[in-house]
């Protein structure tokens, strides 16, 4: 990593986004330009008083339009945390490449959106390539638990019959969005009707499946997705409210598919009271089974900071442009 600073812009300081301000707070190599957010209560503020720490000399703007660059200043990287949604995200993305960023996303579609949005994709890509600046999602999930931690993996491997992960999460002890997101105290029947309209469940679970084809260079076929509520079974109460028997308390989730024969799924439960564990499990001719298992699992708001950072750090200096994945760079680690 190169010596000088990098230069970052905190860009929609919501949960995750007041995580990165903080990850920026205590890492020696990065340096924060700004940054911004629309809400009038944050706007003005320091950033370090919105993290609970102390002075840091960084005003929170409302557009990126208000913000000069530094000085030396190389890659400038927005470290952005606004929206799961990419067709609504965009329009963010393009204007902080009009002002000469490269753009680390926490948009759960961008982690491999070339499936889902292939005019789309080919756009962002021309026109980061053109600015030569890099966009990328990523985040813990996806972009680390149920894809590039299998990617890597596989590298220790030479002939693979079945890859499967699995990763459990207790809601319970989320922010309440993310309870909110997962049908907490919906009735069974509100819940599938969401479903089946596509407006409810974890963004990004079919994006992991296909970085992962993508990854090994791998067709995919097959593609089966399924949610189903996880019900509880007794009266319980958590912060987001009571929640009596019979009522939703999460999420079951499962994407698969076939890559050259290779059966590929990820399933994922998200509900209050689950048992936290992420495992991922790879069947091969020549060394039978391998796993990888968290114990607690890995927790998901932390995670997803530190990982958009240590992105950030990873393509400062890489000489690539346009819309990539975190299969195109280099393995992306904790650099000093």
């Amino acid at each position: 990593m190169p010596s000088e600073h990098i230069h970052v812009l905190p860009y929609g300081l919501g949960p995750i986004g007041i995580k990165i301000v903080e990850n920026c707070l205590q890492t020696e190599a990065v340096r924060m330009i700004s940054a911004v957010d629309i809400d009038p209560l944050k706007i003005g503020r320091d950033v370090g008083e919105l993290a609970g720490r102390e002075y840091a000399g960084v005003s929170v703007v409302s557009n990126v339009e208000e913000i000069g660059s530094p000085s030396g200043a190389n890659r400038k990287i927005a470290l952005h945390a606004t929206g799961s949604n990419l067709e609504m995200v965009w329009p963010q993305i393009k204007q902080l490449l009009d002002h000469g960023y490269s753009v680390v996303s926490t948009c759960e579609q961008l982690a491999y959106p070339w499936h889902r949005y292939p005019e789309l994709s080919r756009e962002i890509d021309q026109y980061a390539s053109d600015k030569q600046q890099i966009v990328i999602g990523t985040g813990v999930n996806p972009g680390f638990v149920m894809d590039s931690l299998a990617l890597f993996a596989t590298s220790v491997t030479q002939s693979i019959t079945r890859i499967y992960i699995s990763r459990k999460v207790d809601v319970a002890k989320r922010r309440l969005p993310l309870q909110k997101k997962v049908g907490i105290g919906m009735t069974p029947e509100q819940f599938m009707e969401l479903a089946e309209q596509d407006r409810i469940g974890h963004v990004g679970l079919e994006e992991s499946l296909r970085l992962i084809a993508y990854g090994l260079n791998l067709s995919l076929s097959d593609v089966y997705n399924r949610i189903d509520p996880v019900i509880s079974w007794q009266d319980m109460e958590l912060s987001s409210g009571s929640i009596k028997k019979n009522e939703v308390i999460g999420l079951h989730q499962i994407s698969r598919g076939i890559a050259a024969g290779i059966p590929i799924e990820l399933d994922l439960v998200m509900s209050a009271g689950a048992k936290q564990e992420d495992r991922l499990t790879l069947e091969t001719a020549e060394m039978g089974t391998l796993e990888i298992v968290v114990p607690h699992g890995i927790f998901g708001d932390t995670a997803t900071a530190n990982i958009v950072v240590n992105t950030a750090k990873t393509i400062h200096s890489f000489e690539r442009s346009g819309l990539l994945t975190m299969a195109d760079i280099p393995l992306a680690r904790n650099m000093h």
